[in-house]
């Protein structure tokens, strides 16, 4: 009978879990203001001027829309090494899908971010598995590694010179409690970070080079050795120019106050800051009375922070609609629903999400 109850919660548990929620859309009831419908993001933002952004894939059918509301455009995946490398024992490249998002934003006059040359996590999607094989079976693992390095960011760098303005050179290479273990740390430990720094500013001296990690808890060891970490790249005057802040609301909504405080600790070492892949998932809002709005809310703090530091030059969004985000697709965030976590909704309706930021890039634009 014991073992019947266990079952039984965890069944119930499990459906209360990942059964999917509804949400009212009471936006929907609501007019948006015709000042809002005739004024775009982007019009907003280069009055201040301030950097919003999206993060696309090449020939998007919301490319309309894309170079009407935004200043500035990331790839979502096209410029990482798991879709530009296709054969990397012989180093065989494959830039036409990420050459196609470059000439969009170049036709639309849309400032263009890197992202990402060195990316430590998830072996065969953000860097070959060739790559391990190749340092694991040299004779000196630091030098096959740096030799890596090298060759790939003189590749990368070099055909987007002049065209990509800021590079995100090294993306997530935090753990928990200290720097995330990879092949890159084994290779060479905290110095693989250094290196791609220095050798992304020999390939291109005028790109903005920064350092790109995921904080959820600014108070947390992850966030405390972050900022350690900054503190000795800049003591060591390594060509770091700015962090990237990804901001991914996914499991917990972000202390605004940290987060504030946090932007403000960088900006004290010299560095700028760009919060670079913000999202919501609507479920972190479920206990509000109106979830929409509470995710809008939030949307404007975000965008507000930012603005409100001199250091923090733009926002950029990772998704666009609803109707195609990356959280639907991944697992388990697909089984528990709604994730709905971008501005615009299934059927391309401005949701609270955009209310909110235009909100936040009006006010600052009528100072």
């Amino acid at each position: 009978m014991l073992n019947g109850l266990v079952i039984l919660t965890s069944i119930v548990t499990s459906l209360h879990t990942y059964w999917p929620r509804e949400y009212d859309k009471t936006y929907l009831n609501d007019e948006v203001s015709t000042l809002i419908k005739s004024t775009s993001l982007k019009t907003l933002a280069d009055s201040i001027p301030f950097y919003i952004g999206v993060a696309t894939s090449p020939n998007s059918e919301y490319e309309e829309l894309i170079s009407t509301e935004f200043n500035s455009l990331v790839a979502e995946n096209h410029f990482k090494p798991g879709s530009l490398l296709k054969d990397a024992n012989n180093w065989e490249f494959d830039f036409s899908d990420a050459d196609r998002i470059v000439q969009f934003a170049q036709k639309n006059d849309m400032r263009l971010r890197g992202h990402t040359l060195i990316w430590g996590k998830y072996p065969g999607m953000t860097h070959p598995v060739e790559w391990i094989d190749q340092v694991k079976k040299s004779a000196d693992p630091e030098i096959e590694m740096k030799a890596i390095i090298s060759q790939y960011i003189k590749i990368v760098m070099g055909h987007f010179k002049g065209k990509v303005v800021s590079w995100d050179v090294v993306n997530e290479p935090m753990g928990s409690k200290g720097l995330y273990s990879c092949i890159f740390t084994e290779a060479m430990g905290e110095e693989y970070i250094e290196y791609a720094f220095r050798e992304a500013h020999k390939v291109d001296p005028d790109c903005a080079l920064y350092l790109n990690e995921q904080i959820v808890n600014y108070s947390s060891t992850q966030a405390k050795e972050f900022l350690n970490l900054l503190t000795r790249l800049v003591a060591k005057e390594v060509p770091i120019h700015g962090v990237g802040l990804q901001s991914h609301h996914i499991n917990h909504i972000h202390d605004l106050d940290g987060m504030k405080k946090y932007i403000r600790s960088i900006a004290e070492l010299g560095l700028d800051v760009e919060i670079t892949e913000l999202d919501m998932r609507l479920l972190l809002f479920g206990n509000e009375n109106d979830p929409y709005n509470a995710q809008g809310d939030q949307y404007k703090n975000v965008v507000q922070i930012c603005i409100a530091d001199p250091a923090c030059k733009g926002v950029t969004l990772w998704g666009l609609t609803d109707k195609s985000n990356w959280m639907d697709a991944i697992p388990p965030f697909k089984w528990k629903s709604p994730n709905s976590p971008n501005i615009f909704d299934e059927e391309m309706k401005r949701k609270p999400a955009y209310i909110g930021i235009w909100k936040a890039l009006n006010g600052q634009s009528q100072q």
